[in-house]
């Protein structure tokens, strides 16, 4: 599945304290994926494992699903979880700081937020798991449309959840003033013994 995004200038509300200006240039970082038979029930069996201890909040389980340093490419993760001003104390650099299993304990709500949690919920594995691709039904809070699409690539064993936010303003005759969409993509490796793990997040919007 190709998930086309159409990006949409936005002027009042950006999500996670970033904008396209402000996130690092990508990093060429090479990942060794080990290729597996995503035909194999195991990943699928994990992703239910992985769903329900999130919606659970059982960090300790979540947590068996990393590798600890997550090194991201271009800090993607730490844009996610700190504020502008969060990011500017800690320093980043054009090198990649390690995401460490204290970090993940300690920023474990805005990696995992309200928004994950519910759309995850609605991704209907066996779908998943035979079309090899699926989407949640969209919620809408406030002026913000959230909706999950999952995804495996067979080629590369890579598993991606990718959370989109849409938002829409209007003004008092309901016509669209400002909005943007913006997206959250959680990936994970199907290792070569179908268990899931951790890789990355990226940003776009």
């Amino acid at each position: 599945m190709k998930l086309m995004l159409m990006l949409v200038p936005v002027s009042l509300v950006y999500f996670f304290s970033f904008t396209p200006q402000q996130t690092p240039p990508f990093q060429n970082i090479q990942y060794s994926v080990e290729h597996s038979d995503s035909s194999t029930k195991q990943w699928i069996e994990d992703f239910k494992i992985f769903r329900s201890a999130v919606y659970q909040n059982d960090k300790a389980k979540v947590g068996g699903f990393f590798t600890f340093p997550v090194m991201n490419p271009s800090d993607e993760i730490w844009f996610l979880v700190l504020s502008e001003k969060e990011r500017e104390a800690k320093k980043l650099t054009n090198n990649i700081t390690p995401f460490t299993k204290s970090d993940f304990n300690k920023y474990y709500k805005k990696l995992f937020p309200p928004a994950f949690i519910k759309t995850i919920l609605k991704i209907k594995s066996a779908e998943l798991f035979n079309k090899g691709e699926t989407q949640s039904d969209p919620f809408k809070e406030g002026n913000t449309t959230h909706t999950m699409f999952a995804s495996v690539d067979k080629e590369t064993s890579i598993l991606s959840l990718n959370l989109s936010y849409n938002t829409v303003w209007k003004d008092e005759n309901g016509e669209i003033t400002d909005g943007g969409e913006s997206t959250v993509i959680y990936s994970f490796k199907i290792t070569d013994n179908a268990h899931l793990q951790f890789m990355y997040v990226r940003l776009a919007g």
